[in-house]
């Protein structure tokens, strides 16, 4: 089996001073071109209190009590509780791998920890303040950036492609820690929907009492 790292320093090899470092400056410009593109997506969406619009509920047009109380709590389950783990696993996943690619210097389960404390962080967060959250969102993932291209081993594109091949043994140990954000989004959903239900009552007390 061909190994990919040693694919591409032989292709490096190939070319010889100037060439070889254009072809080495290609690369990784190519390489943080794609992370940055990837965290200007990731802090706009998931940092969005609602990250999911579509807005199910639209689609409850029976005249029933019963039967639209029945698909609202439907509708719901299918919206949160299914379509959200999904988006969230998707930029979870991406996000610990590009960290894992990127940082040589961390293993395999620090990456997985600092990867589902941000997007745990951030989701919490931008049921506060979305500005907030979109700031946490960008500045950590940037922040690892930064670091990774000041550790010379980064521009050794063996060892990145090194640390690509530990992907598999990640993606084993995600479940669990997928579990725990969706667990601080419905403890943050819950907590927002008492918070909304409670705050109109605050609003009719307080015009009571200027009366």
């Amino acid at each position: 089996m061909v190994n990919i790292g040693d694919f591409f320093s032989d292709l490096g090899g190939v070319f010889t001073g100037d060439l070889n470092i254009m072809f080495t400056l290609i690369f990784f410009t190519a390489v943080m071109v794609i992370y940055s593109i990837f965290v200007f997506y990731f802090y706009r969406f998931l940092a969005k209190k609602n990250i999911i619009s579509l807005n199910l509920n639209q689609y409850n047009n029976y005249q029933n009590p019963t039967l639209t109380k029945f698909f609202a709590v439907l509708l719901y389950i299918i919206e949160y509780i299914v379509l959200l783990p999904i988006v969230t696993f998707f930029w979870f996943t991406t996000l610990a791998i590009l960290i894992l690619v990127l940082a040589s210097e961390i293993d395999a389960g620090t990456v997985l920890l600092i990867s589902a404390a941000l997007v745990a962080s951030v989701r919490a967060t931008s049921y506060v303040s979305e500005s907030l959250s979109k700031d946490l969102a960008k500045m950590i993932p940037f922040t690892l950036l930064a670091i990774a291209i000041t550790n010379s081993s980064f521009f050794e594109i063996d060892l990145l492609f090194d640390r690509m091949a530990e992907i598999p043994t990640l993606l084993t140990n995600i479940p669990y820690y997928l579990m725990f954000i969706i667990s601080i989004e419905v403890i943050m959903r819950i907590a927002d929907s008492i918070n909304s239900f409670i705050k109109p009552i605050e609003d009719i007390d307080e015009e009571s009492d200027e009366e």
